[in-house]
């Protein structure tokens, strides 16, 4: 069998363009890890064979890509089963398995040459204790690494994936650019929008040391649940706004633009997909002192909905569009501030954890854009992961920030304050200094 060409879907497109802006030694930051216990009594064939299933199933998993023509191109190769190399490890704990992952991570998957993933079978004492991968965005989104671990723990457990085709990122492909209509309705609805975007957070070029912290609360989680319930509005733009209303607080802004990530799965044919399906969203949110919070709120869910259900497009045609329009700066990845919601995947810390305590602080980075990352994910409690430059937060803003969060969340669910400075900033537990050894 010969290989099969096509063009790239919107989602990939756009983790090829943001690879192009990324400087060398940062190409491995789209690499995700995934780390799979396996179950008792597994043999190495037994993962390898479930891993090779997976492969088989899904093209996005034996696809390269060729960056080089103007408009690149997905090659699917034809499946062959593989073997997975035994790595040994010092001992069973899952945390030393994801420390080998983060290790594998660090090194740059070609995805002009090789398909975009790497795994291990992580052993202890000979026995397969985990399975151990890396994964490019160029093959996967957070959906698509869920789907991943569902079907493996189903193969390894000795079930079945059910018959039929699944969808592939050629079909996708191929889809997004049968709709002309409504590619070019989607284009000029952004070209419409560029024009509110806050030029201050548009600014590129911010490469200092990026911090990074993480926060668990299952206060603010309750809260946010309380308030959507209350004003018939998601949890994600509950999080959203109570997240803008903290930065405001600490910065002494107004306004700000935040690119969020679209995940771009509304519709039902494609999720079961294994594919980057990840793609902007920008949207400004607005609030002056005078304002009452509860219409923040509504605001910032009528349009991060709007935003989102925009989510699908083709970064070069819109940038060929801002470019035509005489836009300064008509690049569309060029943003300096994320939110990112990763949907119901928040588990609690392990016991002992600083996460229950405080604010856990995780090693120093240098980075390129954005300068502040706002990842949030639900479960039980919400889980606030913020990478943010110092320029933007300095270290003793950046954890004080997560803890307002948290503090505004609670205040809002506990009270209907009338304008936005009586709203509670109180941190509701203390922040550790920032440690030194995370410089």
């Amino acid at each position: 069998m010969t290989p099969t060409t096509a063009p790239v879907t919107f989602g990939q497109l756009s983790v090829i363009r943001d690879l192009e802006l990324s400087a060398p030694d940062e190409q491995s930051d789209g690499n995700l890890t995934a780390v799979y216990a396996l179950p008792t009594g597994t043999t190495a064939a037994e993962a390898e064979a479930a891993w090779s299933a997976l492969v088989e199933r899904h093209e996005a998993l034996r696809t390269v890509y060729d960056r080089s023509p103007a408009e690149p191109l997905q090659i699917v190769h034809p499946f062959r089963p593989v073997r997975l190399a035994r790595v040994e490890l010092p001992d069973g704990r899952a945390e030393a398995a994801e420390a080998l992952a983060a290790d594998m991570a660090e090194r740059e998957i070609q995805v002009e040459s090789e398909h975009s993933w790497r795994a291990v079978i992580a052993t202890h004492a000979g026995e397969p204790r985990h399975l151990v991968c890396v994964l490019h965005h160029l093959a996967v989104d957070a959906a698509a690494c869920a789907l991943l671990e569902k079907e493996f723990r189903t193969l390894v457990a000795g079930g079945s994936l059910g018959p039929g085709p699944v969808p592939q990122p050629v079909q996708l492909a191929l889809a997004q650019r049968a709709r002309e209509r409504q590619r070019r309705r989607t284009v000029e609805y952004w070209l419409k929008a560029w024009e509110g975007f806050v030029e201050e957070d548009r600014q590129a070029g911010d490469t200092s040391l990026r911090v990074r912290a993480a926060l668990y609360s299952e206060v603010a989680m309750a809260a946010a649940v309380r308030i959507s319930e209350r004003l018939g509005i998601s949890v994600q733009s509950v999080v959203l706004g109570a997240s803008a209303l903290a930065l405001f607080r600490l910065k002494g802004r107004e306004r700000a633009t935040f690119a969020l990530v679209a995940g771009n799965r509304t519709d039902p044919r494609w999720d079961t997909l294994v594919s980057s399906m990840n793609q902007l969203a920008p949207m400004t949110v607005a609030a002056d002192r005078g304002t009452r919070p509860e219409a923040v709120l509504r605001a910032v869910y009528q349009s991060g909905l709007e935003r989102l259900l925009h989510g699908s497009y083709s970064l070069d045609e819109l940038r060929e569009q801002l470019t035509a329009a005489g836009h300064p700066n008509p690049d569309p990845l060029l943003f300096g501030c994320y939110f990112n919601f990763l949907g119901d995947i928040a588990e609690p810390p392990e016991p002992g954890s600083p996460l229950l305590d405080g604010v856990e602080w995780a090693a120093s980075a240098w980075q390129g854009s954005p300068g502040f990352n706002l990842r949030a994910a639900t479960g039980p409690g919400l889980h606030l992961s913020l990478t943010a430059s110092r320029n933007y937060l300095p270290p003793d803003l950046a954890g004080l920030y997560l803890v307002t969060v948290e503090a505004v969340l609670a205040g809002l669910a506990d009270s209907a304050p009338n304008t936005l400075d009586e709203i509670d900033h109180a941190p509701l537990r203390r922040v550790d200094q920032y440690p030194e050894t995370a410089e």
